[in-house]
């Protein structure tokens, strides 16, 4: 695609697109997020859209990318609160523990075998056929993984007596 039709199609339709995306997320930061999505998908696929499609080109990758961002925080949302509920109550005088926040620093893989096997309650050999990862693979990042946990934990000064998500102490 050439600069100056994308420029065009910029100029022409990038503030009806931004005003779509942003009434559709109710944020102007995940509006402007998606918008640039969408310009971005336009200059990877926008070339073989025909100049009087491209409004209805944009607003349809905007709709899509508006309706995956809905549903990836619902989903995101459905597995906080599944977290938060297996979370023991707060104990001791510790502050209470946000698994979800510390585990969101964790590395993708982490995260996918922490859930699967804590909130899943998945075998270490369900999660590697899941993951196309030998056994002990899986084994060795879920125990990273707690230790990193742990380690967080412990130097924002989460108590020794914390329990993760499925009884796994973190003391």
């Amino acid at each position: 695609m050439d600069d100056a039709r994308f420029e065009w199609a910029w100029s022409a339709h990038g503030p009806a697109v931004l005003r779509y995306c942003t009434y559709s997320t109710g944020s102007s930061h995940d509006g402007e997020d998606v918008t640039a999505e969408t310009f971005i998908r336009f200059l990877a696929k926008g070339g073989r859209v025909a100049p009087e499609h491209t409004e209805a080109w944009l607003i349809k990758v905007a709709s899509n990318l508006c309706a995956s961002r809905y549903r990836a925080a619902s989903r995101r949302s459905a597995l906080e609160s599944r977290l938060a509920s297996q979370v023991p109550a707060e104990t001791s005088g510790w502050p209470p523990l946000d698994v979800w926040e510390y585990s969101r620093r964790l590395k993708k893989k982490e995260r996918l075998t922490l859930y699967l096997h804590l909130t899943e309650d998945r075998s270490f050999a369900d999660i590697a056929r899941l993951t196309g990862r030998s056994q002990s693979a899986v084994k060795m990042t879920f125990y990273r993984a707690i230790d990193r946990l742990r380690q967080d934990m412990k130097r924002d000064g989460v108590g020794p007596h914390a329990t993760l998500v499925g009884g796994t102490d973190c003391a």
